[in-house]
């Protein structure tokens, strides 16, 4: 059983490396990619089902085409505007996290539907743009947070219980019974008492 329940703390451990992953990875881009402002031209839900054959839930999220100004040596998304009289813009996709609720997706969506102004988040070396001053409820995937937390709380709980229990059944004698024996116990008024008589 103790062996079970270290694969399942091991499996949680790479489950929980993942997550930090990406949790660290949309936190430094938070706070380290180039800002610059431009503003949101159109707003999707999509939705796909998956990674996996077996996974027949609907996944939804929105996306965000943002177009912005920047130097056209900054601009890796590989799509560019020009609008005339204006210098050109950089267009680039920003997404949100994925959720199983529609509802919950098209309630994002209503968060930049008319085209507001935005600041962008670019990435200094790839395409990847991200919108600034989101929530976190919209950028952290705390689903896997809380259900890996959930996970790692109850083996390793489980699993100090085993070990205590192990060690309690150490210290205990070999010959050790746990069952009382009935030898031990003083007879009773309805008991038969078996005489030997010489």
């Amino acid at each position: 059983m103790r062996a079970a329940i270290l694969l399942f703390l091991a499996g949680g451990a790479l489950g929980w490396i993942a997550i930090a992953a990406k949790v660290f990875s949309e936190f430094h881009a938070r706070h380290s990619w180039p800002v610059a402002q431009g503003y949101v031209t159109d707003v999707r839900v999509k939705s796909y089902t998956g990674p996996s054959s077996r996974d027949h839930v609907s996944h939804y999220f929105v996306e965000y085409e943002v177009r912005f100004a920047v130097p056209a040596e900054q601009c890796l998304t590989g799509t560019t505007v020009v609008n005339d009289g204006e210098p050109p813009l950089c267009v680039g996709i920003a997404r949100t996290r994925t959720t199983d609720s529609e509802a919950l997706a098209n309630s994002w969506f209503e968060r930049h539907r008319f085209n507001p102004p935005v600041g962008v988040l670019h990435d200094p070396n790839g395409p990847r743009v991200k919108i600034v001053g989101e929530p976190t409820y919209l950028v952290y995937p705390w689903k896997e947070i809380f259900g890996m937390s959930g996970w790692m709380i109850f083996f390793g709980t489980f699993f100090i219980v085993t070990q205590r229990r192990l060690r309690y059944l150490e210290t205990l004698p070999e010959n050790y019974d746990e069952s009382p024996s009935s030898q031990s116990q003083p007879p009773r008024g309805d008991d038969l008492i078996d005489l030997k008589l010489s």
